[in-house]
């Protein structure tokens, strides 16, 4: 192991510090923050220094973290006026400014609110200010309140205070179409930006299931068949995202969460559906929020949408802590859980925090060296630090997008099991073949693609002149005879057609059956939707294979679908898998699980201890003469103390574990219906564990032949990671070969590596016996038997040692 390697925690690699760099804003008070592609923009505030107001852009490049102050170009329209606690809104690659509090002429103390709106397009960085007629629905001047765009090209201002501080309770509604003010509602609530968040989200989130009893309630379910359908349909897309979708046609609901009363603090929920409609209406949902542990009040909060999570942040101060906490709610269950940071934002000041959708992180600027309570007090926010928060880590992050209708897939498994328009044939390692489309496999698998290049003969032809083309020549005889002294035009010479012909019509892919064949239903489909894919084993599988061929796609659906069947029995297998493909964030929860486990089996057999001692001693006998419980009780190892899906069966809640097969019969080999839909910790058996584990030697070097060929093709230059302030990060580039062997950065954090201490990795681990067999003085062992662990230690030495130390969990 590199000398230079440290150790590192968890929360460490969750939360990431940096510093920022270049032309970097000085503190400000009451300015924007907002976030758009790869880029943060900080706009208008106040000067903490001399209370001063800007109207000054900052933009901070988040892959280098390098702020550049911009000035806008001549032909740019005048920026803003000068302002601070206005809103920021992104909407079409461009950020609607509205409102604020600026500076007066005419008034005593120099202030004014402001109900003007201002565009700043991204693709010119340039100013512009759209004519928007007077209308009834105006809103009132106001600063500190509340924005966001509504997905049918609304902007929605909610509340906010006026000139003499009183909460407006009313919403007003723009559309950006025709930038008119279209209409104005009444809301009987104190809302701003002190204590309360409003968001959208996008069409196709999770509605909270009380509401979706509420409507069938209402329905009383009088037509059982349309219901019945409706489930029908949406099954597919329920099995491919593990979540209850709402109808996409219905406009996605405002969600706006208030919290007040901080000493006793009080949260609201409530949900505003069609605002922009006559009908529209205003769910309390309030009472639904349930958690083991609730937000407490934050101040100034700020709210996000990822996935099917709400994720709210904000400074948490109390007279024992001051901190900027982070929290998410689950929009289906209405659950709220913590963000644990570890011990990041207990010191220094950290005060805003904004979402990069695109890497699933929250970015808090802050400064790792001031006091939170003190710039609290001067409502100041920095830009010297930002740490980075891994959300994903958490279970919450961006959800694959459809690409197609549940039509359009149903038509491509039919495709797959249609020989007739097949024309090449995959050989799988059990020697089965599948009949496929090479144009098919071509167009989604950029390998095949190029593997197909160099499997065709092309074969010369020329074109020769037909009996009609000499008669037609012929027929022109009152055309002068050109005389040969004159020079001839260039007549064009046929060319050659070539013929292009496939010469091998078989590929091995030497992976077992169910794994080629869930790999070509994906290929056909472009998504995971039958259930023989859904099998924890096949998925780690798929998703190495995504891995391995860069397949992008393929990558967030096996990613997605590891998260969601993520328990105890499965969390070794996801680990190592999420190691070896890369994926940082499923390997830390999936990390987070096992020692979630293991503490648990510790309190189980301290259970067992005592009880062991109780009945023993009311049984009078002395305590040097209790017989001591084995330390592998509560655990089954396979034998395999090297790999962490060895414990595997260790973490199943059944006795008897036995790992499901997949029959490889001819008969139908894309679809079995006997297949459970879901996975199930039961069907398990400890003899096929290592089948399931991808590092095993029968699982690496896996390159695709062409049968029938001398010549294997050319080794094509791979893609390297992407560099990045928090991380390594894969290229998107399409990759066209295999690496030999699965790379060794499990971490994507070549510095760092894990703090698994807690998991007591110990070489000395006790041994232990599977569910199978028992522990017997008379077993013999082959001679053999010792080549081969040596072997297998050898084969897993360098992945373990990736993590520091050799993965052997014992519970002693």
């Amino acid at each position: 192991m590199p000398t230079n390697m440290q150790m590192q925690s968890i929360s460490g690699i969750i939360t990431q510090v940096r510093n920022t760099s270049g032309e970097v804003p000085p503190p400000l008070v009451g300015a924007s923050v907002t976030v758009v592609g790869d880029r943060v923009f900080v706009f208008a505030g106040r000067l903490v220094t001399s209370r001063k107001m800007t109207n000054h852009m900052y933009v901070l490049d988040i892959g280098d973290l390098t702020w550049t102050r911009h000035i806008p170009p001549p032909d740019s329209d005048k920026p803003p006026k000068a302002r601070y606690f206005h809103s920021a809104s992104v909407h079409n690659n461009s950020i609607v400014v509205f409102g604020g509090m600026g500076y007066s002429r005419v008034s005593g103390d120099g202030l004014c609110v402001l109900d003007d709106i201002s565009i700043f397009d991204i693709d010119t960085m340039s100013w512009r200010r759209p004519d928007i007629k007077p209308s009834l629905f105006a809103p009132r001047p106001r600063y500190a309140h509340l924005a966001c765009i509504a997905e049918d090209n609304r902007l929605i201002i909610i509340g906010g205070q006026d000139m003499n501080n009183n909460y407006l309770g009313e919403i007003n509604i723009l559309d950006l179409d025709t930038w008119e003010w279209i209409q104005v509602k009444e809301l009987d609530k104190h809302v701003g930006a002190y204590r309360s968040i409003a968001i959208t989200t996008p069409p196709g989130t999770r509605l909270p299931a009380v509401l979706n009893m509420n409507d069938q309630q209402q329905q009383g379910l009088d037509d059982k068949e349309s219901v019945a359908q409706q489930q029908q349909r949406r099954a597919s897309m329920v099995r491919q995202y593990g979540q209850l979708l709402q109808n996409t046609q219905e406009p996605t609901p405002i969600y706006l969460y208030t919290n007040y009363n901080f000493a006793d603090v009080k949260r609201e929920l409530q949900l505003i559906f069609s605002p922009s409609s006559p009908s529209s209406s205003i769910e309390d949902c309030s009472s639904y929020m349930t958690g083991s542990v609730m937000p407490p009040g934050l101040r100034f909060p700020t709210g996000h949408t990822l996935g099917h999570h709400l994720v709210l942040a904000g400074t948490y101060l109390s007279p024992q802590s001051h901190a900027y906490t982070i929290w998410a709610l689950n929009l289906g269950t209405l659950t709220w859980s913590r963000i644990e940071t570890g011990s990041v934002f207990g010191t220094g000041s950290w005060n805003k925090g904004v979402l990069h959708a695109d890497s699933n992180r929250l970015l808090v600027f802050g400064h790792r060296s001031r006091n939170l309570l003190e710039d609290y007090n001067h409502r100041q926010v920095n830009f010297d630090h930002v740490a980075s928060v891994d959300l994903e880590a958490f279970g919450v992050y961006n959800l694959p997008k459809p690409t197609c209708s549940s039509l359009a897939q149903e038509m491509g498994l039919s495709l797959l099991n249609e020989p007739s328009v097949s024309d090449f044939r995959i050989i799988t390692r059990e020697r089965q073949s599948i009949a496929v489309n090479s144009a098919v496999l071509a167009q989604r698998w950029p390998y095949f693609a190029e593997l197909m290049k160099t499997n065709r003969d092309i074969t010369p032809e020329t074109t020769s002149t037909t009996p009609t083309q000499q008669s037609n020549s012929n027929t022109s005889n009152d055309a002068p005879m050109p005389d040969d002294n004159e020079s001839q035009p260039d007549t064009p010479q046929p060319q050659p057609l070539q013929r292009s012909a496939i010469k091998s019509h078989s590929m091995m892919f030497p992976y077992p059956h169910a794994v080629v064949v869930a790999l070509l239903q994906y290929i056909y489909t472009d998504n995971l939707l039958t259930a023989q894919q859904y099998q924890p084993h096949v998925l780690s599988q798929l998703l190495l294979l995504a891995d391995m061929y860069n397949l992008t796609r393929l990558r967030e659906l096996t990613t997605h679908a590891l998260h969601q069947m993520l328990n105890m029995s499965t969390a070794p297998l996801i680990f190592e898998t999420a190691a070896l493909s890369h994926q940082t964030s499923l390997q830390i929860r999936a990390l987070k699980m096992m020692i979630a486990a293991k503490k648990m089996i510790q309190q189980q057999q301290q259970q067992q201890q005592r009880l062991t001692t109780t009945n023993t001693t009311s049984n009078g006998l002395p305590t040097e003469g209790r017989q001591r419980l084995p330390s592998s009780a509560g655990l089954v190892n396979n034998g395999g103390g090297d790999s962490p899906t060895s414990v595997t069966s260790g973490f199943m809640p059944n006795p008897s574990p036995q790992r499901q097969h997949f029959s490889s019969s001819a008969s139908s080999p894309y679809v079995d219906s006997r297949t459970p839909s879901m996975y199930e910790p039961g069907n398990h058996s400890p003899s096929s564990s290592s089948a399931a584990s991808p590092t095993l030697s029968t699982y690496r070097a896996r390159t695709p032949s062409l049968t029938n060929r001398s010549n294997p093709l050319p080794s094509q230059q791979q893609q390297q990671p992407r560099s990045s302030p928090f991380g390594t990060t894969r290229s998107t580039g399409s990759s066209t070969s295999p690496p030999s062997t699965p790379r060794q950065l499990p971490m994507g954090l070549p510095q760092h590596t894990m703090d698994t201490e807690d998991l007591n990795l110990s070489p000395s681990a006790t041994p232990t016996f599977p569910l199978d067999q028992t522990p017997s003085s008379n077993t013999t062992t082959p001679a053999s038997s010792a080549p081969k662990a040596k072997e297998k230690t050898k084969k897993k030495k360098p992945f373990l040692e990736a993590f520091g130390s050799k993965f052997s969990m014992s519970f002693q």
